[in-house]
């Protein structure tokens, strides 16, 4: 069971009132085109309380969803618009999933990893109860370029502050490319906000493969490089 601390108080208090503003200027949008790819069994981590709940497809075989906030957990488990299919809403945390291998088809995460203490691991997690095959659709802010970078790099530590833990510069796509899934698709988009530390955003999809489709595309990279 997570500790519930000042911090996840006070970003309970204020977050779920700012994204809503942000969804309706497009951001709902942008969740609900990524989220109609969700199949099977499906996890999501960081589930907050439930901005993605209503744009998951009723055809399902099942959707927990996971969030370590014990407020907005229970902001969470209230709702009643999500997908006509067995839900469950459940603790944990992202860098030591609860679940066995190869449990899920699909693992999604919106704005989540910007606050997760250990990127890499938790993306090892993720890697691991995904089925062979199975889809992650992640939907993340990271640190932009010039001047934008520079900006985030600077108010890091009160975003960090303010936001209970997240990150305004943590480049996701390195890490993400860094680890054991398979990269297919990420597309550059900006959010709907006007808080200059969070409009760099990155959609897509990463999936988990064989040890041979790894060697067999890492061969292929070398080889494009001679």
């Amino acid at each position: 069971m997570t500790t519930n601390t000042v911090n996840q108080r006070i970003f309970a208090a204020w977050y779920p009132g700012f994204m809503s503003r942000v969804e309706r200027s497009g951001q709902a949008a942008i969740r609900a085109e990524q989220l109609s790819h969700a199949h099977g069994r499906t996890l999501e981590i960081g589930a907050g309380n439930g901005l993605s709940i209503s744009h998951y497809p009723d055809d399902l075989e099942e959707l927990v969803l996971l969030e370590p906030n014990p407020r907005l957990r229970a902001r969470l488990a209230a709702r009643t618009d999500g997908p006509g299919v067995p839900t469950t809403v459940c603790d944990g945390d992202a860098h030591a999933l609860d679940f066995p291998d190869s449990s899920f088809d699909t693992v999604t995460a919106s704005l989540v990893f910007c606050s997760v203490t250990d990127p890499a691991r938790a993306l090892a997690e993720v890697h691991r109860v995904l089925r062979p095959g199975g889809l992650f659709l992640f939907h993340e802010h990271v640190r932009g370029t010039g001047a934008r970078g520079f900006l985030q790099d600077l108010l890091n530590p009160l975003q960090q502050l303010l936001a209970d833990g997240c990150h305004a510069n943590r480049d996701f796509v390195g890490e993400l490319r860094a680890s054991a899934l398979h990269v297919d698709e990420i597309s550059h988009l900006r959010m709907p906000t006007a808080m200059p530390t969070i409009v760099p955003l990155v959609i897509g999809s990463a999936r988990r493969v064989s040890e041979d489709e790894r060697t067999q595309t890492r061969q292929m990279a070398e080889s494009q490089s001679i």
